[in-house]
């Protein structure tokens, strides 16, 4: 099921998923007059040479089972590639750069500070760094530091048009609990059961384990939150508490539909 946020409506179809991740012209620009893309370069210098890893080579064939510590960087790098190159990076970064024009700064760190300095600097404002980051094919710095664990559910996982999400991070209260607030976490699904939960600032690792409903049903209920908040274009849900989050979301059915259903956002 594709879900897509209408204002206060939220929409479930029963469609094909092979293009709704194509976000239009979000890679293109213009340079000395001329319109241009980094389409080819993305395909060229990432998507092709994960595509031939290991890795996906075991994730696409269903056997995420098989997926062992010598695969635990190249998932790591791109679950970071995905959370650079979407739509909500962009918009996020633009929204980032007016504050900064605005002197709208108190909680901006000194590094944001730099960056948005930078930006002013060069031509094409927080597009040029968007594909910059995109682009980027060096690991994170704390690459070796990670330890990523590969987690099968009894209930299928969610994903979106921005797959990677970001759990939790210092200064900000985890949904898994007081333990994770001081770490970096982020979570990418691999298929409809597996996917890998990513942590850096506690022992570097790989392992895989069996996770319970209720830890499926929470990252879940991420992308549901998500989509409403308008981060990710499309939702792609396939699993038996879709409904129920709805309503957990304020949601009311409304009606269906040639294809699916309307849910509506209560007004109470």
């Amino acid at each position: 099921m594709v879900v897509t946020a209408h204002q206060n409506d939220l929409v479930l179809d029963r469609k094909s998923i092979d293009r709704i991740g194509y976000e239009p012209n979000l890679y293109d620009f213009i340079e000395n007059g001329s319109g241009s893309s980094i389409e080819s370069e993305l395909n060229e210098r990432i998507e092709t040479p994960f595509s031939k890893s290991l890795a996906w080579t075991k994730i696409e064939s269903g056997n995420a089972a098989r997926l062992d510590m010598a695969d635990g960087l190249s998932i790591y790098g791109f679950a970071q590639h995905l959370l650079r190159r979407n739509l909500a990076a962009l918009c996020f970064m633009k929204k980032r750069h007016a504050d900064f024009l605005a002197g709208k700064m108190a909680d901006f760190t000194e590094e944001e500070r730099e960056i948005h300095q930078y930006i002013e600097e060069i031509s094409g404002g927080p597009h040029t760094l968007f594909r910059e980051g995109a682009l980027e094919t060096l690991l994170p710095e704390d690459a070796f530091a990670a330890n990523v664990m590969i987690c099968q559910s009894p209930v299928p996982f969610r994903t979106s048009t921005n797959p990677t999400l970001a759990i939790s991070y210092p200064g900000r209260d985890s949904i898994f609990g007081e333990m994770f607030n001081s770490l970096r976490t982020w979570w990418l699904p691999l298929d409809r059961h597996w996917g890998a939960f990513i942590v850096v600032g506690g022992p570097a690792g790989f392992t895989k384990e069996e996770v319970s409903e209720d830890f499926a049903r929470v990252l879940n209920r991420q992308y549901l939150s998500q989509l409403t908040l308008g981060n990710a274009r499309y939702m792609i849900a396939d699993d038996p508490f879709l409904e129920a989050d709805l309503e957990w979301a304020g949601f009311a059915f409304e009606h269906s539909t040639t294809r699916g259903f309307r849910y509506r956002l209560r007004s109470d």
